[in-house]
């Protein structure tokens, strides 16, 4: 088997280099368009003429991660998402797991990905739905935010009183403080599952008790 490269173009404004490959056995050919990023081409510098196999395994490689860069910027245009869960959404799309993960890394390498920002963001519309410290860390954890971006945003949350959030949600979800010992249980039992710790809890009842 040959493999050509044919010929070398600009695409996008130069964010984007198409090879022209032919690749030739015996008699038999086909020709294929391989897709590069600037940066990829950057680095690998193909050149036109013949190559071996172990350099157009490589640049099929690379330009499935171009493909699955280009998805994943499709992906991030409907909304935030961490570098991990992207990587997961593009293994949904069909993307091997180092493909996917190449092109998450280089997303975030690019700026696309900021986790501690859009982390905050996350944290803050839980906020919103008057969660509990816990309820929200669980909640970005399973977004797939870093342990550091999760730490980061709930410090950024430092100025909320969450007992006072846990007052408003007795009286906003659960109608007020309820009389019953057994009714009171579970109030707290409900509280818990919303993220709020003991003190909190205890705090919001003295507040509404008062």
């Amino acid at each position: 088997m040959t493999v050509t490269i044919t010929s070398i173009s600009a695409l996008s404004g130069g964010a984007e280099i198409a090879l022209g490959v032919r690749i030739s056995e015996g008699e038999r050919f086909e020709t294929r368009t391989l897709v590069l990023l600037a940066r990829q081409y950057a680095e690998l510098r193909p050149e036109r003429g013949d190559i071996d196999c172990d350099r157009f395994e490589l640049l099929l490689s690379e330009a499935e991660v171009c493909s699955a860069v280009k998805r994943g910027m499709n992906i991030l245009g409907f909304g935030a998402c961490s570098e991990k869960n992207l990587v997961l959404k593009l293994r949904s799309r069909g993307f091997s797991r180092d493909t996917a993960s190449s092109a998450a890394r280089y997303l975030s390498e690019l700026g696309y990905i900021k986790e501690t920002d859009d982390a905050l963001r996350e944290a803050q519309k839980c906020l919103r739905k008057l969660w509990g410290r816990r309820r929200i860390a669980a909640a970005l954890c399973e977004k797939g935010y870093t342990k550091d971006a999760v730490s980061a945003a709930l410090d950024e949350l430092e100025y909320v009183d969450f007992a006072e959030n846990c007052a408003e949600l007795i009286e906003t979800r659960f109608h007020g403080l309820p009389e019953d010992a057994d009714d009171r249980r579970k109030l707290v039992a409900s509280l818990t599952r919303y993220g709020y710790s003991s003190a909190e809890i205890k705090e919001a009842f003295l507040k509404l008790s008062n």
